[in-house]
């Protein structure tokens, strides 16, 4: 009686080893088990009833037998990942995969973009726009001066969400439809966030003098070029200077103000290494 019941009790064992699906990697390996779930990335199986939850790439599996005998092929993706080790014993799931790649390369840290620049600056009234009719002979010069240059950019870091902290270099040649050369530099350390916003602020030097320079903007992707439009603003700076008043003989306090400068810039960018 003793051994009818353990041939009964195997046989029972082995109906439900075989009613078991098949895994079938495309390396050749096969796994035996129960299919719990499958996603558009992920395969979730069971070895035995009572064990653990076992998850696997989709993309590493080539088909799945189920135990009604239908057999299902899986299409490859062309995500490439590192296959689960599927010999862990412990009872807690571990999926060892590569992050998926940044989507954008725009936003990849340590990589440096460049592209063209044109825009527009008002130069308010000031001595800014004094010297630089000065220094051309001109009584004064139209406030609105066009802008060329280029724009080269570092990324100096990115995080999970896809935002990055950068470091921009602009040179930029003005007042070329005005019979003017009016070189300038400007050097901004800024943000963009994960949507393309961004923002920055740095310092600017031409033939004015040195200033500072904010900027913000946003960034519009088409396949693996941006196209960026940007804002900047270069603030009034007073200064008190004190002059010799030859009429009265004294030292007289007189404010001068620079003027401020708004500009606005579009361009393009691409990935230079």
């Amino acid at each position: 009686m003793k051994i009818l019941f353990t041939l009964l009790l195997s046989a029972c064992s082995f109906g439900i080893l075989v009613a078991q699906d098949l895994i079938t990697f495309r390396n050749g390996t096969q796994v035996s088990g129960s299919v719990l779930e499958l996603t558009p990335t992920l395969i979730k199986f069971k070895k035995v009833a009572d064990g653990p939850t076992y998850s696997l790439n989709l993309s590493d599996v080539s088909s799945i037998t189920y135990q009604n005998g239908t057999v299902e092929t899986i299409n490859p993706t062309p995500i490439v990942s590192i296959p689960t080790n599927t010999t862990n014993t412990n009872s807690n799931t571990k999926t060892k995969t590569k992050p998926d790649p940044v989507d954008d390369e725009m936003l990849v840290p340590t990589k440096r973009y460049g592209g063209p620049r044109v825009g527009l600056t008002y130069l308010s009234e000031g001595t800014t726009r004094t010297r630089i009719a000065h220094a051309f002979n001109r009584v004064d010069i139209s406030p609105f001066v066009s802008q060329f240059g280029w724009q080269f950019e570092t990324r100096i870091f990115t995080i999970e969400n896809g935002a990055s902290g950068l470091v921009e270099f602009v040179p930029l040649i003005g007042g070329l439809e005005q019979g003017l050369f009016l070189p300038s530099a400007n050097i901004l350390l800024g943000f963009r966030g994960a949507n393309g916003i961004e923002v920055g602020v740095g310092p600017s030097a031409s033939l004015a003098g040195f200033g500072i320079v904010m900027a913000a903007g946003a960034s519009f992707k088409v396949g693996k070029i941006t196209f960026p439009f940007n804002v900047a603003f270069s603030p009034n700076i007073k200064k008190q200077l004190e002059k010799y008043d030859s009429a009265t003989g004294t030292w007289i306090n007189e404010n001068e103000n620079s003027g401020f400068r708004l500009s606005f810039f579009i361009g393009f960018n691409s990935r230079k290494g």
